[in-house]
């Protein structure tokens, strides 16, 4: 959600002890929308986004000391699979490594272009609640 306010998307709430309410109802605030349906919301598209993306790219990058470790050369030092050449000094292992780092690009891409500005929206819903909170608050302050 900072992220999202420090780019200048969504005006800042502020925080807790200058929402422009009592320190109770700022508690009580920041737990129902903590709570709530669209927080919760947001916390499980996260998860679903965060892990599953991990847990390749982790999967992804040990996989090369791996197979390098166990394909990389032979037991009698003939070329294994990953010490294949696929042209002068340009062996298999060199393009798997060379593919992580395209592989890291794209699942940057993804994240920049598909999940940040879904995140975007579901944090904008999050601070006109609170927006609205404030705005009902201060009415009933007689501000």
């Amino acid at each position: 959600m900072a992220d999202t306010l420090d780019r200048g998307k969504t005006p800042p709430v502020g925080n807790r002890s200058s929402v422009g309410a009592s320190p109770e109802v700022s508690e009580r605030l920041y737990e129902e929308i903590e709570n709530g349906p669209e927080f919760k919301a947001l916390e499980r598209s996260k998860i679903r986004f965060i892990v599953p993306a991990t847990i390749f790219f982790m999967i992804y990058y040990f996989a090369l000391p791996v197979l390098v470790g166990f394909f990389g050369t032979n037991t009698d030092g003939t070329p294994g699979f990953m010490d294949t050449r696929l042209f002068s000094g340009f062996s298999l292992a060199y393009l798997f490594a060379l593919s992580q780092f395209v592989m890291a690009w794209i699942l940057a891409f993804i994240y920049l272009l598909a999940f940040a500005p879904k995140m975007d929206r579901m944090i904008a819903r999050i601070v006109g609640l609170v927006t609205n909170f404030n705005t009902n608050q201060a009415r009933k302050d007689g501000r």
